[in-house]
């Protein structure tokens, strides 16, 4: 009783607004997880193969996880998933009973192979990181000239912005959110809002002169909502 057995989650909060840790968390949870004993599992589906502008968020701290979930990116848009394990603990698995409905699909390994091959030869890995930094210099120049705009986070091409009503006190503008997601939509960007948070995942292979015409948009739309809301 009062054991742990594993720690899981995102590298990266997802749902929450595109949350990033600050960079000691995920070598310092490491840590612990070794002085006890404790398994750490990570949930990569959101922010692997690319998608932070490393092959791996983790990649980024340098820790490597026991139990690493997969997804998403892995089948290029084909739905398979996968589950990483390190060495030592692959001999659980023939001490347990473990079944899927669709596990060892042929179509979606091929996918899989087919999409890592991609990966590798068109440097998406690279590609990624490059965009995201493009957006998030062009996000930051939107912050200078928009006080409803309060933290930029992310990593590669997963970024959010969270929007406030001061931002010395950094409140939480969840109207603002809600009025800039319909605005932009409204002009063509699709995308997911987290109550006063913007998240943004876009493609990898996104060009800059699209990414750049959705930006404008998204300026466009914090305008229209600043002048709303009478955010001065």
């Amino acid at each position: 009783m009062g054991r742990v057995a594993g720690i899981v989650l995102e590298p990266i909060q997802g749902w929450n607004g595109s949350v990033v840790y600050p960079d000691e968390f995920l070598p310092r949870l490491r840590k612990l997880c070794d002085e006890l004993g404790i398994m750490l599992m990570v949930d990569e589906i959101l922010t692997g193969f690319g998608r932070t502008g490393k092959m791996f968020c983790v990649d980024h701290y340098g820790v490597v996880p026991d139990v690493m979930i997969l997804g998403k990116g892995l089948g290029g848009g084909f739905p398979i998933s996968a589950i990483a394990i390190r060495e030592q603990y692959t001999s659980i698995l023939e001490k347990i009973s473990a079944s899927t409905s669709y596990g060892g699909n042929p179509v979606a390994c091929a996918a899989a192979l087919a999409s890592l091959e991609v990966i590798e030869e068109k440097r998406i890995v690279e590609r990624s990181a490059r965009l995201g930094e493009f957006i998030l210099s062009r996000l930051r120049r939107i912050k200078e000239n928009h006080p409803l705009v309060g933290e930029l986070r992310g990593k590669g091409c997963l970024l959010g912005m969270e929007l406030v009503k001061d931002p010395t006190t950094r409140e939480p503008f969840v109207k603002a959110g809600q009025l800039v997601y319909q605005k932009a939509f409204q002009k063509g960007v699709a995308w997911i809002p987290a109550r006063q948070n913007l998240r943004m995942s876009l493609p990898l292979i996104m060009p800059e002169e699209i990414a750049n015409k959705a930006l404008d948009i998204i300026e466009e739309a914090i305008a229209e909502t600043e002048k709303e809301l009478g955010v001065l």
